[in-house]
């Protein structure tokens, strides 16, 4: 095994580790009795358990965000892609495992420094960053007009699945079901389109 296999494998099983037990409830020791091996390569590739749990959380979300990049417009309307995109994201960070880890870097972002910047960068900003490349040829052929799309992008996702996320996270009484996910993200591309309108909007399908 080379050493960027055993590091993967180190990270992936602690991952996994944090998922169920959170932060505190993970020693590196848990992480040696999955992956065996001694504790001097563990600390070779790690310094700490912080070190660790910040590689495990930017390889999650770069795991999990991996077919968004991957993502193609199927040719249809705008807001057909939009709302597909939607859904993308919905079956992303709605989650139990997605959701989890976003509570897990929220419980630690004040205590494990640059953790919460990983988790943006390689989660929301990521997808984010996907959502404004689908926007901005929209905005170059005159379908929509936004100064922003990277901003605009931030807006409309927090609009299709704001609600449904935050519920999840704060294990509200009662969830969204998945239509209801589904007729938030409808909605929300169809305000937003209206609402950036630009000069040959009718040309959207």
């Amino acid at each position: 095994m080379t050493a960027t296999d055993r590091r993967r494998l180190i990270v992936r099983a602690a991952g996994e580790l944090f998922i169920v037990s959170g932060y505190s409830g993970v020693s590196m020791d848990d992480v040696l009795a999955v992956v065996g091996g001694s504790k001097g390569t563990l600390y070779r590739y790690f310094s700490d358990k912080s070190a660790l749990f910040r590689a495990a959380v930017e390889s999650l979300c770069d795991e999990w965000s991996d077919p968004l990049h991957r993502f193609s417009p199927s040719g249809g309307s705008l807001s057909d892609t939009l709302v597909a995109l939607g859904e993308h994201f919905a079956s992303i960070v709605l989650t139990p495992e997605a959701i989890a880890l976003h509570r897990l870097v929220t419980a630690e972002a004040g205590r494990i420094p640059g953790i919460g910047d990983v988790f943006f960068t390689h989660g929301p900003a990521a997808g984010q960053a996907v959502l404004a490349r689908c926007l901005r040829p929209a905005c170059d052929d005159g379908l929509i007009e936004i100064e922003d799309p990277l901003r605009a992008a931030a807006q409309l996702y927090q609009a299709m699945l704001g609600d449904a996320q935050m519920r999840l996270l704060t294990d509200a009484p009662r969830k969204l079901t998945e239509a209801e996910v589904h007729a938030s993200i409808v909605e929300a591309v169809r305000i937003f389109l209206r609402g950036v309108s630009g000069p040959r909007a009718g040309d959207r399908g």
